[in-house]
């Protein structure tokens, strides 16, 4: 059996000059791991030497691979990250492999049969038509697990409708306050404050618990009825921010597969995502410490 699968974009994040693995599907995956969750990654990357390095990368890191496609028309993903005080603006380059993820029926069939316990997909990889068919797909397969929608607003590879589509297959929500706003104002008659914007997405979709993170300021927490709860940041100094909010996505599912409630689990991700800002990478070494 598998815990988590992840669906999405792998790529690499280019800071400074710097490659680094990237993706928030990958990162979130890369961080369920050493959360002690067996995690699974869907993707694609290209017939290059980034695409061997990201399958290497996913090898060492304990990350399963065996869903992975590789497709020799496109490259493997990349992204420019500009930083200004820790805090990463991107520019997310088109055409390349993980818009086109498209596995067969019998590796649709295969990850099925391990019954995860969660499935993980956001919006970014959805901006091309063949990767948001498949997404639609598996997550049909998947009807009965868990699934996590971590909404990732980027650039303008996202539409309301899409927004939306996501919102009503989740059970389980994940937004910045920025996103809240924005989504609040568009789909929600401007319930753009944290805990207006996740009472909305809980009374009008069938999700468990929605959260709203807020930087270094922590997350708000709504379940289902109980009352919503404010979880404290754990301060650090930001070295780069990349990441961290998939960091947090990977300690809040692990927590939660673990039977904590939502507020319990989102202080695992306050830690974890904490961890994460105050290290150069998204995912970066241990060093002796576990980060949960």
């Amino acid at each position: 059996m598998l815990d988590l699968v992840a669906f999405g974009e792998v790529l690499w994040d280019v800071i400074d000059g710097e490659a680094h693995i990237g993706g928030a599907p990958f990162n979130l995956a890369a961080h369920a791991v050493r959360c002690g969750l067996r995690a699974a990654a869907v993707s694609c990357v290209g017939d290059d030497e980034l695409g061997r390095a990201a399958l290497a990368e996913m090898e060492r890191l304990g990350v399963d691979r065996r869903w992975m496609a590789v497709d020799c028309c496109h490259p493997t993903g990349t992204v420019t990250v500009t930083l200004e005080s820790g805090q990463p603006t991107y520019t997310i380059h088109e055409g390349v492999a993980w818009d086109f993820i498209q596995p067969s029926e019998e590796a649709l069939q295969s990850l099925a049969a391990k019954r995860p316990r969660a499935f993980c997909f956001g919006t970014l990889a959805q901006r091309n038509a063949v990767s948001r068919h498949t997404l639609g797909r598996w997550l049909d397969a998947f009807r009965g697990a868990e699934v996590f929608y971590d909404v990732n607003l980027r650039q303008d590879f996202w539409s309301g409708p899409v927004v939306e589509a996501g919102l009503a297959r989740a059970t389980l929500v994940k937004v910045n306050d920025e996103e809240a706003r924005v989504l609040g104002g568009l789909l929600f008659n401007g319930a753009c404050a944290p805990e207006a914007f996740a009472r909305a997405v809980l009374e009008r979709h069938p999700v468990r618990a929605a959260i709203v993170t807020l930087g270094g300021e922590g997350c708000l927490v709504c379940e289902r009825g109980k009352k919503a709860v404010r979880c404290p940041g754990v301060k650090v100094e930001v070295r780069d921010a990349v990441g961290a909010g998939d960091a947090f996505s990977a300690a809040f599912l692990a927590a939660w597969l673990k039977g904590a409630t939502a507020g319990e689990a989102a202080e695992a991700g306050n830690r974890r995502g904490a961890w994460v800002a105050s290290r150069r990478g998204a995912v970066p070494e241990e060093e002796g410490t576990s980060g949960n």
